[in-house]
C-alpha cells in the first residue's frame, strides 16, 4: 500500500488514537471505527489505483532507482539433439541399445540492474552437455540393465560426470523389481548466481558468486553469521559486552549441487485387475545448495555495535553450500483396481523428508511429508454407457516453508475434484461439467501465496472418440 505523507506504522498510529478517543467520548464500536478509518486513510490512494499518477509513478521506476519495476529482458538459447545408435552399430541382434545425445544453453541476462548485478551489462552463462546410455537385455528379458553417464560444463563452474546405474529383474509375469543407483548434478540457477536485490527493511538477496562479494564489500567490511550477531546482542542486554562472540562468515568456493540415491521398486498386476507400484529411495546431497543469512554494517568505520542497529546495517541472504552432507529419503505406493461396470478405484500415499541442516541455513526443500490421494472413477455406467464420473480426494499435511521473502507454516488442507462426462457417439465428442476443489475450501500451497479456492468448469471436445 503507498503512503504519500506517512507510513504504515502512521496509519496504525492515527487510526488507533482515533479509535480510543472516539470510545472514551462515548461512541458505539462502530462509529469509533468509521471515525478512525476517516482519519488514517486521509491521503490514501482511493478508487482505481491503476490511474493514480503516484502509484504509475512507482510502477514505471526501475527497483534500482527507488521503484517497483522489474526491466527483465533475459533470454534464453537452448539446442538439444539425442540419437539411436542400435540399428548402425549392430546391437539390436544382442538384445542391447545405444543412445546418445548433447545439450547447449546460452543465457543473457538482462535486468539493468533490477534483478541481477548486471548494471554494466548482459551477463553471459554458457553450459554444455553430453550423455550416452547403453541397455542390455539377459536370460530372455528376465534381466534388462542399463548404464549411462553425462558430462556438464558450466562456465561458471568445474565441469562433472554422473553415472547411473538401473537393473529390472522380471520375477514373474507382470512382476518386476526394479533397483537404481543415480549421480546427479545441479548447477546453481541464475538467480542463486547473479541476483542481487534490495526487497526492503534493509535486506538484501545476493549470490553466491565471488564477485558480487567482492562489489559489496566484505573484504574490507566483513559480514558476521545471525546467530552470532544475536549472541553477541544478548551479552550487550546482559551489561557484559563480549565482541568474542561475533563470528566472521567464511565463504567457500561456490559449488555446484551433487545427488547421490539408491532405489528400489516393485510394480506387478495382481489377477488382471489390481496394479501395485511402489518405490523407496535414500539420497545424499554434496555441496547442498542453501542460503545464509550474513549482517554487514552499512560502511567500514562504524562500530560492531551498529550491528545491532537495524538502521545501520544491511542483512543478505547469500547462495551458497551447506558445509555437511544432507540426507533425504521417501517412499510412495500406489493402488489401482479394476471393480465391475466400468469402475475404478485408486489410492496412493507418498512421503518425502529432508535431513537437518546446520543452523542459520534454509534448505528450500518446500515439500510437505505425507501427500494421499483416494480416486473412484467410471468411464460409462448409464444411459447404455454414455454417463460417466470421476472423483478423487487429495490430501497433504502442513509444513514450513522457506522461501527469499519469507518463512511460515504452510497448513494442511484436502480438496475434491469431481467431473461427470457425456458421450456422443454419433460426433465422437465428449461433454464435461466438473471443477477442482468443488467444497471451495480455501488453502494455500506456499506461504504468503494467494489462497485458491474452487474452480469450476464446462467443457466439449470435437472428434475424440
Amino acid at each position: 500500500v503507498y503512503y504519500e505523507n506517512s507510513t504504515p506504522k502512521g496509519w496504525y498510529i492515527d487510526y488507533t488514537s482515533t479509535f480510543l478517543n472516539g470510545k472514551l467520548n462515548g461512541l458505539s464500536d462502530a462509529a469509533a471505527h468509521a471515525a478512525a478509518r476517516t482519519q488514517a486513510d486521509a491521503g490514501r490512494p482511493t478508487g482505481n489505483i491503476t490511474q493514480d499518477p503516484r502509484w504509475k509513478s512507482i510502477v514505471s521506476t526501475p527497483i534500482s532507482k527507488g521503484g517497483a519495476l522489474f526491466l527483465d529482458r533475459t533470454s534464453l538459447y537452448v539446442a538439444e539433439g539425442q540419437y539411436n545408435l542400435t540399428n548402425k552399430l549392430g546391437l539390436d541382434k544382442y538384445n542391447a541399445d545405444f543412445i546418445v545425445g548433447a545439450s547447449h544453453r546460452q543465457y543473457w541476462l538482462d535486468s539493468k540492474g533490477t534483478l541481477f548485478a548486471d548494471t554494466a551489462g548482459k551477463i553471459s552463462i554458457m553450459e554444455n552437455g553430453a550423455y550416452a546410455q547403453l541397455s542390455k537385455r539377459f536370460l530372455d528379458d528376465f534381466i534388462k540393465f542399463s548404464v549411462s553417464g553425462r558430462y556438464d560444463k558450466n562456465q561458471n563452474f568445474e565441469g562433472r560426470f554422473t553415472p547411473r546405474f538401473t537393473m529390472v529383474v522380471k520375477l514373474a509375469e507382470d512382476q518386476n523389481l526394479r533397483f537404481s543407483y543415480q549421480t546427479a548434478y545441479r548447477f546453481p540457477t541464475t538467480q542463486n548466481q547473479w541476483i542481487n536485490l534490495a526487497v526492503g527493511g534493509g535486506t538484501r538477496l545476493m549470490g553466491g558468486l565471488r564477485e558480487l562479494r567482492t562489489f559489496n564489500g566484505f573484504i574490507n567490511n566483513p559480514a558476521y553469521s545471525l546467530a552470532s550477531v544475536q549472541a553477541f546482542g544478548a551479552s550487550v542486554l546482559r551489561g557484559a559486552p563480549n565482541p568474542g562472540l561475533l563470528k566472521e562468515q567464511v565463504f567457500g568456493e561456490f559449488k555446484p549441487e551433487s545427488l547421490s540415491t539408491y532405489e528400489i521398486g516393485y510394480k506387478a498386476l495382481v489377477a488382471k485387475k489390481l496394479m501395485v507400484d511402489f518405490y523407496a529411495y535414500a539420497g545424499n546431497y554434496k555441496n547442498f545448495i542453501t542460503s545464509v543469512t550474513v549482517l554487514q554494517s552499512r560502511t567500514a568505520q562504524q562500530t560492531i555495535f551498529d550491528l545491532l542497529d537495524a538502521n545501520k546495517r544491511t542483512a543478505y541472504s547469500i547462495s551458497t553450500n551447506a558445509d555437511v552432507n544432507v540426507s533425504s529419503s521417501g517412499w510412495g505406493l500406489s493402488l489401482d483396481y479394476i471393480l465391475p461396470r466400468n469402475f475404478t478405484a485408486s489410492a496412493s500415499v507418498s512421503s518425502d523428508e529432508i535431513g537437518n541442516l546446520p543452523n542459520g541455513f534454509i534448505s528450500y526443500f518446500n515439500t510437505p511429508k505425507m501427500r494421499v490421494n483416494v480416486g473412484l472413477n467410471n468411464s460409462g455406467f448409464l444411459l447404455k454407457d454414455r454417463l460417466g464420473f470421476g472423483a478423487t480426494f487429495h490430501y497433504q499435511d502442513g509444513f514450513i516453508y522457506e522461501g527469499t521473502f519469507g518463512v511460515g507454516k504452510v497448513s494442511s488442507f484436502n480438496t475434491l475434484d469431481a467431473v461427470l462426462t457425456y458421450k456422443v457417439p454419433k460426433i465422437k465428442s465428449m461433454v464435461k461439467v466438473g471443477g477442482t476443489n468443488i467444497m471451495n475450501h480455501y488453502y494455500r500451497t506456499a506461504f504468503g501465496n494467494p489462497a485458491i479456492g474452487g474452480l469450476y468448469y464446462v467443457s466439449f471436445a470435437y472428434n475424440i472418440l
